[in-house]
């Protein structure tokens, strides 16, 4: 009797719209190298960086969701993985969530009374600056060599307060939404705060796709 067999081969790409195969060919001739993923989600479904981590590269992987971090535990444990929000100060914030693990949960109420129309939950969690967390760290990060951010609207408040002169990072990815009053704009994202903040950093657009763009470094 002949069974069929499913064979299942490696993906290509773990990103949502294949943000790290670009990630990956820009980092080509840099076997090692230091990523900080804020906002990671999941070790791999949606990652932003699992490519990385398969090339030999490690990092620092956080979340508002104890069980992304309890996967990236078992998943990436060659990573520092931590269960905290990321914003411009340290204390305690509130995350609106609907599931215990979710894309969309966040520390911004307008945007889960936006993304959650059936209701949703709260409890608190202990919030940093960016720089904080990384001074706090058991290893000295001296460069950052890829910085995600998807911290469901917060970002702008995560980076300017970011030591960007420190750290250096040579790319970063972050979202940026087409907001309704802009919607016939083409170039709607020049206009956005955290765009011109990262232009005005030393940064330019190096790829984007729908939401998603990543921006380089111009010197370092």
């Amino acid at each position: 009797m002949y069974y069929r067999t499913k064979i299942f081969f490696p993906k290509k790409s773990y990103s949502m719209f294949g943000e790290d195969l670009k990630i990956k060919d820009f980092f080509k001739r840099k076997k090692k190298g230091i990523y900080v993923d804020i906002g990671c989600y999941h070790p791999l479904d949606g990652s932003n960086t699992y490519l990385l981590y398969k090339k030999g590269w490690s990092g620092i992987n956080v979340d508002v969701n104890k069980t992304s971090i309890e996967l990236f535990n078992i998943a990436r444990k060659k990573d520092i993985n931590l269960n905290i929000a990321i914003s411009n100060s340290s204390k305690k914030v509130k995350v609106f969530f609907r599931k215990k693990i979710n894309m969309l949960n966040t520390i911004v109420k307008k945007n889960a009374l936006s993304n959650f129309k059936k209701g949703f939950n709260s409890a608190y969690i202990k919030s940093s600056s960016l720089n904080t967390l990384l001074e706090n760290l058991n290893i000295k990060i001296k460069k950052i060599d890829f910085l995600n951010l998807d911290i469901e609207g917060n970002e702008l408040k995560a980076l300017k307060t970011f030591n960007f002169n420190k750290y250096k990072p040579s790319l970063i990815c972050v979202e940026i939404h087409n907001q309704k009053a802009t919607k016939n704009i083409e170039d709607y994202y020049k206009i956005n705060k955290l765009y011109k903040l990262l232009i005005k950093k030393g940064y330019r657009l190096f790829w984007k796709n729908k939401f998603s763009f990543i921006f380089k470094l111009l010197r370092e």
